[in-house]
């Protein structure tokens, strides 16, 4: 039976040959290009590279990447015609892989959190949705090789296939690079002061006497304490402020407690917010948010303790998770929340949310804490 199909396709292709045209060739490339590469991913990215302002929803990416490959298959099928049960079974079991991916994808985003069972569930439904990708990848290659077979297995063709290749290399990274340095920056002279932080609290009517204040760096241990008096003229890459308090006056949250508190940072002047605990049952003791991330822009800055730049984050495509930061001194060994980019990418659960507001001041801080319910929260 097997040896049937196959002369059937040395038939097909032997009779083909001949009726080989530009528009075969043109269809053949582009169900391949739809198909194995992630093309609409990079034209969303650089829509959103060229206008940075724009906003390109989370399910648009995902959406037209499924519909790209579909569209892929149809030209296959209803195009380019040709079938074999070969090229059938390839197809199905691809379409199989890519609707498990899909699955895995929706698995990461409507999961309840439940602590850290839940993060190693999160991190083995992420690896299975790559696995899926991959082995979706071959077969889509596979495929592609069985219908342009015909084309690509002559000298000008495979130094043209080549040279795309390599133009598609140099695309992507310097796509990456220049979508690198457009997204960070480096940390230079003029950063915000320990005194232009009081101000900017001050003015937002955030500021307490009775505080705790850190500082971030990559110098020693990363992290400083510091205070407002003594340290005003000193200027570092990022602060984290802990005093600003809300009283609890609706009790929707955290229902025993007569204030909540505020965790402020302050990185490359923009400043966010969320609510936190301090922890002293704890070793260490222990600061850590628990709230969404407020923010008056739709991304993030963060600190790059390691590369000493500052990057900026978008939490549907790169993720913002929380770094512990140790301090330790003869008093008090405590570990901080530090915001940071998510190695895992964005997945619901693994990665904090950020919400976007208007104003982060000491009205609407104290409206917000007082009108959140428990529910909201995946902490």
């Amino acid at each position: 039976m097997e040896q049937d199909e196959n002369q059937a396709d040395l038939q097909n292709t032997n009779s083909a040959f001949c009726e080989i045209t530009k528009t075969y060739i043109f269809y053949t490339i582009l169900a391949g290009i739809l198909t194995m590469l992630p093309i609409s991913t990079w034209i969303l990215e650089l829509i959103d590279l060229i206008n940075p302002d724009s906003y390109i929803s989370e399910y648009i990416y995902i959406i037209s990447f499924y519909v790209v490959k579909v569209i892929g298959f149809l030209i296959y099928f209803f195009v380019l015609k040709k079938m074999t049960k070969r090229k059938v079974t390839l197809a199905i079991i691809a379409g199989i892989f890519l609707l498990f991916n899909g699955l895995m994808y929706s698995g990461m985003n409507s999961t309840e959190n439940t602590g850290i069972d839940y993060i190693g569930q999160a991190i083995v439904v992420s690896t299975i949705f790559k696995i899926c990708l991959y082995i979706y990848y071959i077969i889509a290659f596979i495929l592609f090789i069985l219908y342009a077979k015909k084309i690509i297995f002559k000298k000008k063709v495979i130094i043209s296939i080549i040279i795309s290749i390599i133009l598609i290399i140099l695309f992507v990274y310097a796509y990456k690079t220049i979508s690198h340095y457009t997204s960070t920056q480096k940390v230079s002279e003029e950063i915000k002061s320990v005194n232009d932080f009081k101000n900017e609290l001050v003015e937002r009517n955030l500021y307490t006497e009775d505080n705790i204040l850190f500082a971030v760096d990559n110098k020693e241990d990363n992290i400083h304490k510091i205070n407002f008096s003594n340290n005003s003229e000193e200027k570092y890459p990022s602060y984290i402020y802990y005093g600003y308090r809300t009283k609890n006056e609706t009790k929707n949250f955290n229902q025993n407690d007569d204030y909540l508190y505020w965790m402020i940072y302050y990185t490359n002047g923009k400043i966010y917010a969320a609510l936190a605990d301090y922890f002293e049952s704890s070793y260490p003791n222990s600061y850590n948010i628990y709230s969404n991330i407020l923010s008056e822009e739709n991304e993030i800055y963060i600190y790059n303790i390691n590369e000493n730049y500052y990057e900026k984050i978008n939490n549907e495509n790169d993720g913002i998770s929380t770094e512990n930061l140790y301090y330790k001194d003869d008093n008090m060994y405590i570990s901080i929340d530090l915001l940071n980019k998510s190695v895992f990418g964005y997945v619901e659960g693994l990665c904090e949310e950020y919400e976007v507001v208007d104003t982060i001041d000491a009205d609407f801080l104290d409206n917000y804490a007082n009108n959140i319910k428990s529910k909201n929260y995946h902490k």
